[in-house]
């Protein structure tokens, strides 16, 4: 099939990088050579050494005829994909549906100066919206064109509903330098992965195994454990990698300029790096962690909702793609808080950063509660400030979730027939699906009837503040 003409709006069809089949095939090359690499040397080859080069020959055409049959690029208002050697597919990815466009760079990408497109659409799949593999420097353009057409987009649709035609506040195409705003080092991570309760509770666990063993003359069952251990300590690094070289930097704004930054940008990883960029607008709330031995050092973990960002784990189950900030001091992390929280006040002065989750009033759970909860209800408390609700629970790990009012989706009431009995009840608010979850638990009945019509009558007024 010949492309068609390009039209005004439209730009040539691009391939991705020559080098793509040779990084897509690079764990299956060296695993063949490493087979035949004896055989090679000596000139003889047998059966099983033909079949494992027939597969690598077989592979390496079908990787440079599936390079040769993907093309891409960008229209008026959509990203074209054309992929696939036997049967052909055209994704149509429409810009304004994009809710961000990271880049990731795996080992062996990085190695030739790679970079894999991810893109998160709105009701698409993770594999719906990926270019792999481009040069970093076509990555990066290519994003930035990308954010830059689904603000123009939305722009001009906002413009036709209202009127208007000025530029959206924070556009990515006049705003794309960074500032950074927190840099993670090497010596805090490591001290926050060795104080970290599952590490402590493993350690325990392991001593105690093994001086079973030894009192019991079973020094052959300690064999047995060596797996485990070496299990939990690859965990522990891939953690580790993960979050090595942590730098958050605001876009769209640079030192000395009077605008709020429009995002912020995580850039994290050692073998596979990776690049997040999460636009303010979009955020939805923030969870503040604080296991239990990182509160003596003043330690915490933030994490962020993100409207369009599926909560939990990462691409490919890896670590968690909310995460902001793994590790900081407490002090800091509210500060990056109130920055991420900027975004959603949007008639606020635009130097000034967000409300603060530690001004809202927190009041704890009656002590009826411990019926319910005997342990857990001194760890709860909860509030609404004049921007946010806040909760905070958790015994091990002290969490609390903050969500401005005019996030808040819906408001629920649960509660169950010992919490009847008891005059208790649970509000619950909801928000998009992610790591912030607040909930009110074992509330006195009469006070969660306050808190219900005073949160509706704060979002109602938030959502309509922000609409104007």
């Amino acid at each position: 099939m010949t492309p068609p003409e390009d039209g005004p709006d439209r730009r040539p069809y691009r391939r991705l990088s020559p080098l793509t089949p040779l990084v897509r095939g690079f764990i299956l090359l060296i695993a063949v050579l490493a087979s035949t690499w004896d055989d090679l040397l000596r000139g003889d080859l047998g059966p099983f050494a033909w079949l494992l080069l027939a597969i690598l020959a077989a592979g390496a055409a079908y990787g440079a005829a599936s390079w040769l049959r993907t093309t891409y690029r960008i229209e008026a208002d959509e990203l074209r994909v054309d992929t696939g050697v036997v049967s052909r597919q055209s994704r149509r990815i429409r810009v304004d549906r994009l809710q961000g466009v990271d880049i990731v760079q795996p080992f062996v990408a990085r190695i030739f100066g790679l970079a894999e497109l991810r893109m998160d659409v709105a009701g698409g799949s993770a594999r719906e919206g990926s270019l792999a593999f481009l040069t970093l420097r076509d990555a990066e353009a290519l994003r930035e064109t990308l954010l830059s057409r689904r603000d123009a987009v939305r722009a001009g649709r906002n413009a036709a509903a209202d009127g208007s035609a000025a530029a959206p506040e924070g556009s990515t195409a006049a705003a794309s330098r960074e500032r950074v705003l927190a840099r993670l080092d090497l010596g805090t991570l490591l001290a926050s992965l060795l104080l970290s309760v599952e590490t402590v509770l493993f350690l325990v666990a392991a001593a105690v195994v093994a001086a079973a063993f030894v009192v019991f003359g079973q020094l052959g069952g300690v064999a047995g454990v060596v797996p485990v251990v070496v299990g939990f300590a690859l965990t522990q690094f891939r953690k580790l990698s993960a979050y090595y070289d942590f730098t958050l930097s605001t876009v769209g704004a640079a030192a000395g300029d009077t605008g709020w930054p429009a995002a912020v940008r995580v850039r994290r990883g050692m073998f596979e790096r990776s690049t997040q960029t999460i636009t303010l607008a979009r955020v939805q709330g923030v969870v503040v962690s604080e296991p239990l031995l990182w509160r003596r050092l003043g330690w915490a973990r933030l994490d962020v909702a993100v409207a369009g960002y599926a909560g939990g784990q990462g691409h490919d189950n890896g670590p968690s793609a909310s995460t902001v900030m793994p590790v900081a001091p407490r002090g800091e992390v509210l500060a990056l808080a109130r920055t991420l929280l900027t975004g959603s006040f949007p008639g606020a002065p635009r130097t000034e950063p967000g409300p603060d989750p530690d001004a809202v009033p927190l009041s704890p759970a009656p002590v009826r509660a411990r019926w319910t909860a005997p342990v857990s209800w001194r760890f709860l408390a909860g509030g609404l400030g004049e921007d946010l609700a806040v909760a905070r629970e958790g015994i091990w790990t002290r969490r609390t979730h903050v969500v401005p009012h005019a996030r808040v989706q819906s408001l629920r009431l649960r509660q169950g027939p010992w919490q009847r009995r008891l005059g208790l009840v649970d509000l619950r608010v909801d928000s998009p699906p992610g790591p912030v979850s607040l909930r009110m638990r074992h509330r006195d009945a009469g006070e969660v009837r306050g808190l219900l019509e005073r949160e509706d009558a704060l979002a109602r007024e938030a959502r309509l503040s922000s609409a104007g």
